[in-house]
């Protein structure tokens, strides 16, 4: 047989093997690293006894010989392994939860890091006596982190989701900044050993502004190549294999352009990459395309992470035999670095964002098993596979650093996630609270009195079919369900809690549904998901009164409105405070027409499983959140009264087409329509879903000249003097509770109503004004200050007068200032009159 046909062999028995093990790890449920390195050791001691033997097993020896052929290049290691494991952890991310924490995703995945670099580097320097350069760059290796023990967990316990986004955004962005640390200090020795090897080669401040470039340039690089991909997808028709192909490309040209080419950071780059793609491929391929891009990801990670282990198994196998007490100190000072950078990092430096509120609070028991949990995994096998194959390095250098951090990787694997189930024990992770049991006992009584009635209604049935079959009579009765056990019950707001969890969780899926009949778009699917996540994770928390909280932060303006409305006010812009008021058309409609569903599902399913009074609490909650989403729906639609039904035409045509699409296939299967004309239609479905994609225009400008006619001041007015009158308004956007005039405030502007109200406050009054009114006159006319606050009661759309401006149209409009004035003396009557009524 030729090397290659052994090698096949090989690669044939090892997926063979990595296969058989999956249930077995769910099995013993251990994480399948653990079995695949225990599997790749018993293959090297395996192989070794077999080959030195000179044993003639068949294809057995056969494949141990090319197992011993597959010996990958270590300068392979990094550009074949890394960017699958790399692009996969960024494609499967939620970008949109990530950003919410991401200040607590920074800490652990940068902080954390050069806290476990250094500590690494101290505990093992002291331990060994190994150069210090030498220690860090070992830090820098064992410094990456496995995320899937812990958030298995995190999902068996069902602990607010932002941990799992925690961990895998942590275990995401340190691989990126331990490798770009890994490098800086590789760099180090190996220019030391080319010099007579007394001293630092290089300025650290040099090296620093190295590492700043290579990071930086290795973001742009990569988020500039996924672009350029994201424009090539959309347009590769329905292959699903010529979409992977170019992720696939992506993934190897980013690391390989950066790193042999521009002399950025690859990794930063395969990173960033993905992390692009997960953010806008969702919203640009079919929502099938995505689902099977993540599938073929997921395929080529699991085949990366299994021929990784198994292999550095097998040689740690071989190594184990060289082991020396030098070793043994270098990964228990490994051990203890390690755990303690991470133990300060929790619980020292996480409180601090708690403490500044930059993230919420995390329950010291999770923050346990986030430290017990850091399990190192493929990547710091990598890295030490890259550093032992080094030649430029002493021999002496290279064994211990590999030799080191293998076992450190075994030692996590061995020892922190077979012991992972006992932490949790210890901390009763692995028990149902009081809710739960309550719950649990609550649906399995509700589950057998079901079961009960739908027996006898069989029974019933049957019964009047054969007239020769009697019902029992202890059976023939309503069913009853058990009373709570005392010490299970649960007091009304521990019900609402509960209830509120399961419609949050419902409103999720409810969203999926939408999304997945094609009524819904990637894009808000992937905003109103997050936002329930966050919800859910609110409610678990804090209860009602996090719902509460939520509902009344969602209402205000997030950031990038603040941010669109400021350059919309200042420099004219419109695109961008566009797109975020038609996203909140959208966002309010979806959100009402759930909301019908959950009323629905509250009175269905909630009052036999908690109760009428908390289904009562509940439907009130609902009922509070209804009407705030319609009155900001009601005042978007006169704002825009012709937006709403343009969206709800789009919605209609989507699930007209996606009918349609679904007929045309079944005719196909029939037979009825042969593909070619099965074809033709799917292309005219596909121009017709490529223009329902489009959101209708969303006119800021608001058509002046008919709002300018609502408006009572100007309503007799011609329409010449109309039309000048709207060439110096301008239009302004007020969010709710923004002061719009404060008392005292410049005499700089009146302000037309066009939509929604604002309410003027006084000293002795409060006067609410609305579509067509008008206030802040006074002040253009007199120049007196402000003597009122106005303060916007809902989104309300304003259209300015400045005083410049009117000042101008003073001048040559008299009959303008004429109107004006009466109107004026008429207000200044009716408030000199207000006190004495």
């Amino acid at each position: 047989m030729t090397d290659t046909l052994y090698a096949l062999l090989a690669i044939a028995v090892v997926l063979t093997v990595v296969s058989v093990l999956v249930p077995l790890a769910e099995r013993f449920r251990l994480p399948h690293t653990v079995l695949l390195a225990i599997a790749g050791m018993g293959m090297g001691f395996l192989g070794s006894w077999i080959i030195a033997g000179g044993l003639s097993l068949g294809v057995f020896t056969d494949a141990f010989i090319g197992l011993d052929k597959l010996e990958v290049g270590t300068e392979l290691f990094l550009p074949l392994f890394l960017p699958p494991l790399l692009f996969t952890a960024g494609l499967t991310i939620d970008v949109r939860r990530l950003m919410d924490e991401i200040h607590a995703v920074l800490l652990l995945a940068i902080v954390a890091v050069l806290v476990c670099i250094a500590c690494v580097a101290g505990v093992v320097h002291l331990a060994t006596g190994m150069d210090i350069v030498v220690c860090l760059l070992l830090g820098a290796v064992v410094s990456t982190t496995d995320p899937a023990a812990v958030i298995g967990i995190f999902r068996d316990v069902g602990a607010p989701k932002r941990l799992s986004i925690l961990a895998e955004g942590e275990s995401l962005l340190n691989d990126a900044v331990a490798i770009a640390a890994f490098g800086l200090f590789m760099g180090i020795l190996v220019a030391r050993a080319s010099t007579d090897g007394t001293g630092m080669p290089a300025d650290p401040t040099s090296a620093i502004a190295v590492f700043l470039r290579e990071f930086v340039g290795g973001l742009v690089l990569g988020f500039s190549m996924a672009r350029i991909a994201i424009m090539i997808l959309p347009r590769l028709g329905e292959s699903d294999a010529a979409i992977a192909s170019v992720t696939v490309s992506l993934s190897y040209l980013s690391f390989i352009i950066a790193d042999k080419y521009i002399h950025v950071s690859g990794v930063v780059a395969v990173v960033m990459a993905a992390l692009t793609i997960a953010a806008y491929g969702p919203t640009h391929l079919h929502p099938r395309q995505w689902t099977a891009l993540r599938q073929v990801w997921a395929q080529l990670e699991f085949w990366a992470n299994c021929l990784i282990f198994v292999l550095a198994s097998m040689v740690a196998a071989d190594v184990l035999l060289k082991i020396t007490w030098l070793y043994v100190w270098g990964v228990l000072a490994v051990a203890i670095g390690a755990f303690a950078a991470r133990a300060l990092v929790v619980f020292g430096m996480l409180p601090v964002l708690e403490g500044f509120r930059l993230v919420q609070p995390v329950n010291r028991r999770y923050k346990a098993i986030l430290v017990w949990g850091g399990l190192r995994g493929a990547v710091t096998i990598v890295l030490a596979m890259v550093a032992a194959g080094n030649e430029q390095l002493p021999e002496p250098v290279r064994d211990f650093i590999a030799i080191s951090a293998v076992l450190f990787v075994l030692f996590t694997l061995f020892v922190n996630a077979t012991t992972l189930g006992l932490v949790m024990h210890l901390f009763g992770l692995d028990k149902l609270s009081r809710l739960e049991l309550a719950l649990r006992d609550r649906v399995l009584a509700l589950s057998r009195v079901n079961v009960e009635k739908h027996l006898q209604q069989i029974i019933r049935q049957h019964n009047e079919r054969t007239d020769g079959f009697a019902v029992d009579p202890a059976s023939a009765g309503d069913p009853s369900v058990e009373p709570v056990p005392p010490e299970l019950a649960l007091d009304l707001e521990e019900r609402v809690k509960i209830g509120l969890v399961t419609l949050c969780t419902r409103e999720k899926e409810l969203y999926l549904e939408l999304f997945e009949q094609q009524i819904l778009s990637r894009r808000m699917v992937a905003v109103l998901a997050a936002n329930a996540d966050r919800l859910i994770d609110t409610v678990r928390d804090k209860g009602a009164k996090g719902y509460e909280q939520w509902l009344e932060e969602i209402s205000r303006p997030d950031r990038g409105f603040r941010v669109a409305l400021w350059l919309h006010r200042r420099f004219g812009f419109e695109r961008m405070l566009t797109d975020r008021l038609a996203d909140r058309f959208e966002i309010l409609m979806v959100s009402l027409s759930v909301l019908s569903e959950l009323t629905t599902f509250n009175a269905n399913s909630i009052a036999d499983l908690l109760g009428h009074d908390a289904e009562a609490s509940l439907a009130a909650v609902i009922g509070n959140r209804q009407r705030g989403v319609e009155g900001a729906l009601r005042a978007l639609s006169l704002q825009y009264p012709g937006y709403s039904e343009s969206v709800q035409q789009r919605q209609l045509e989507r699930a007209a087409i996606r009918y349609e699409g679904a007929e045309y296939i079944r005719r196909l299967h029939e037979g009825i329509i042969s593909r070619e004309v099965y074809n033709d239609l799917r292309d005219k479905l596909a121009e017709r879903r490529g223009a329902v994609s489009q959101r209708p225009p969303l006119d800021l400008g608001l058509e002046l000249q008919a709002m300018i006619g609502r408006v009572s001041l100007f309503a007799g007015l011609d329409q010449h003097t109309i039309v000048e009158v709207g060439k110096r308004l301008r239009a302004l956007v007020a969010f709710p509770g923004e002061t719009i005039i404060k008392v005292g405030g410049p005499p700089d502007a009146m302000y037309f109503v066009a939509a929604g109200e604002v309410t003027v406050h006084t000293k002795t009054i409060v006067v609410t004004l609305k579509e067509g009114d008008f206030f802040g006159e006074m002040g253009l006319l007199s120049a007196q200050p402000r003597n009122a606050d106005v303060v916007a009661s809902g989104y309300t759309h304003l259209l300015v007068l400045y005083r410049r401006d009117f000042n101008k149209l003073l001048a040559g409009r008299p009959e303008v200032r004429a109107a004006v004035e009466k109107v004026a003396a008429q207000r200044v009557a009716a408030n000199q009159a207000e006190p004495a009524r």
